[in-house]
């Protein structure tokens, strides 16, 4: 039907910027070349300007009136505005449009819905339900989707069904019951958290689908509905890692131009069984105390993070512990200098399938964390793993064995500053495909895999916990695998 509808190639004489321009529209692209003002001819020496329909948000017909100008006889009246984007600082993305002067209303109407038509026939999301967290980061969430998302949605005609989340797990629940065939794209306005909440029931929904009673005893395969995330939150460490910034208007621009990423995603297992999946960090030891010590001062927003590190590392200790793992076959390694870009050859590369013997740690560990991609943030613009990979299929484990808070504290001012993370002998770094954790307490007893270093500050754990993404897990013995490009995000990374 829609190939129906597409016209021959435009073409039409039309003003930009009090010049005459002779504008074609093909299948693919908008083009427009300056013309002399008595003739229709091609004015020599001027090249032609052309866009790809490819970065074409959407057009509409634009009525400029005003008495002055009817009154005057002005011809300007009537304008085409095609919106696209433009690059801004770093791999910012902002919203602009081109405008042209018609001579008449219809023939603006004809031109935008001419370019609409053929914008349908890009893989594009059309049909999206958005998540909004009201109460992620400093409560902006609602502010940031009227004010700078709603408006691109509506050029890009895209059509939202839209749930404004009102507890934790609220969006896990919706995601269940969700008709999955009747959208195209799901999108999440807020942190770290919701985002987690949505893809972790898209897989647990596969895995009801595929596996039924087996539920949770098999590795997730692909999942067909893309995602889309937009930064509201605390720490908005995926849009980081997948667009080079968190800045709503970028991704929204992402998203509505339908650009691609393919993440990998890992699973928690305990008693061979999933408990979760992640797509960022895993960490235990110092990340795992951090978190567990600033949900009681959630009310401090973000800076209850700064506030908790700081308690932590003034009373960092470290936990005996048994750690297994098995490295990666892969060309990249954890202390390259490339970092994962647009059209990273490691990404693509080839899977190679092959078995590779456990390698076994043991001892007392301070910190022991796993980043599926590198975790860039505010606090780390290159990251806790600058070279990790967004679609390689491995996590970069780094391993901190037993060290006084001065010293990690000198690893965390390395990562925030200097982007050198791995320098020093207390830091091991090993990319992996999966890793076995056991906590080796005396005797069973609570509380005796921790051993204190430093001045005591209140913090007093039993052991340490895991944050998976921002999310506490108490169970200390864990199985973590990886899966290849698992999820498809709706965003572009940076070039």
């Amino acid at each position: 039907m829609i190939a129906k509808k597409i016209v021959e190639n435009l073409s039409d004489i039309m003003i930009r910027r009090s010049k005459r321009y002779k504008v074609q529209l093909s299948l693919y692209s908008l083009s427009w070349e300056k013309v002399s003002k008595k003739k229709k001819a091609i004015s020599s020496g001027h090249k032609t300007s052309e866009i790809s329909l490819v970065n074409v948000l959407g057009a509409c017909s634009h009525f400029n009136f005003s008495l002055k100008r009817v009154f005057r006889k002005k011809t300007d009246i009537f304008r085409l505005r095609v919106y696209t984007y433009k690059r801004g600082e770093g791999d910012k993305w902002k919203l602009c449009y081109l405008q042209f002067n018609c001579g008449t209303l219809k023939t603006a109407q004809e031109w935008s819905k001419n370019i609409n038509v053929r914008l349908k026939l890009l893989n594009r999301p059309r049909r999206c339900h958005v998540f909004i967290n009201p109460f992620s980061g400093e409560n902006t969430a609602s502010q940031i989707y009227n004010n700078k998302v709603s408006n691109i949605f509506q050029i890009a005609d895209i059509s939202p069904t839209i749930t404004v989340t009102n507890r934790r797990g609220h969006a896990y629940s919706v995601v269940q019951t969700l008709d999955l065939n009747s959208i195209d794209v799901i999108v999440c306005i807020g942190g770290d958290g919701l985002f987690g909440e949505v893809y972790n029931s898209l897989l647990w929904r596969q895995q009801k689908d595929f596996h039924h009673s087996e539920a949770g005893l098999h590795d997730p395969i692909p999942c067909h509905v893309k995602i889309g995330l937009i930064p509201a939150g605390s720490t908005n460490g995926v849009v980081f890692c997948t667009t080079g910034l968190a800045d709503p208007v970028t991704s929204a621009l992402q998203i509505a131009m339908g650009r691609e990423t393919s993440i990998d995603v890992i699973s928690v297992w305990h008693n061979n069984r999933i408990e979760r999946f992640a797509t960022n960090f895993i960490g235990y030891g110092f990340f795992g105390d951090v978190l567990k010590d600033s949900e009681i001062y959630r009310w401090m927003g973000p800076t209850r993070y700064d506030f908790s590190g700081f308690k932590t590392i003034l009373n960092l200790g470290s936990y005996k512990g048994e750690i297994m793992f098995k490295e990666g076959i892969t060309s990249g390694q954890p202390k390259d200098r490339r970092i994962c870009k647009k059209g990273c050859a490691i990404c693509q590369e080839r899977q190679i399938t092959g078995e590779r013997q456990w390698v076994k740690l043991s001892g007392e560990f301070a910190s022991i964390e796993g980043c599926i991609m590198s975790c860039c943030s505010p606090q780390a613009n290159k990251g806790l793993s600058p070279a990790a990979h967004l679609g390689d299929g491995c996590l970069d484990l780094i391993i901190h064995r037993s060290v006084n808070g001065l010293r990690y504290f000198r690893y965390l001012t390395n990562v925030a500053f200097f982007s050198e993370p791995f320098t020093g002998d207390l830091v091991d770094v090993y990319r992996v495909t999966e890793f076995k954790f056991k906590a080796t307490c005396r005797d069973h007893v609570p509380g005796s895999c921790r051993r204190s270093l430093s001045l005591s500050l209140s913090i007093s754990y039993m052991c340490s916990y895991w944050n998976i993404d921002g999310e506490l897990y108490t169970e200390s013995e864990i199985h973590v695998k990886a899966h290849r490009q698992i999820l498809t995000l709706l965003a572009s990374q940076p070039e």
